[in-house]
């Protein structure tokens, strides 16, 4: 009965191995999706503004009141910001993933050991 445990255990593991092999790298697979949000947020951020409730904000302000730059300006900067999240974000999931499978074959490893 142990056999059986152990073959499901290695089978399960196997399972989670292929599926963080087909999910890793999402934002050089989704790379045009990822493209298409920037540019949406960097030229509809500058001028979104929230609406004020009358108690910590007596007025609405846009993040273009809040630069010193124009709109342009603005909508560089934020395109600028968001590409190096992205370029942070995608190191930091790429070592992520890379990590989580190596620790899967390592299981399966110890699975097969044993």
């Amino acid at each position: 009965m142990q056999i059986h445990y152990k073959e499901k255990a290695l089978l399960a593991n196997q399972y989670k191995i292929e599926k963080a092999e087909r999910s890793k790298n999402w934002i050089g697979r989704n790379w045009i999706n990822v493209l298409l949000f920037g540019l949406f947020i960097s030229f509809v951020r500058p001028t979104y503004t929230s609406v004020a409730d009358g108690v910590y904000r007596k007025k609405s302000v846009t993040a273009l009141d809040l630069s010193d730059f124009g709109y342009f300006g603005t909508v560089l900067c934020i395109a600028i910001w968001y590409a190096a999240c992205m370029t942070i974000a995608y190191f930091v999931w790429n070592y992520q993933d890379n990590r989580k499978i190596d620790r899967l074959k390592m299981n399966e490893y110890s699975f097969k050991k044993n």
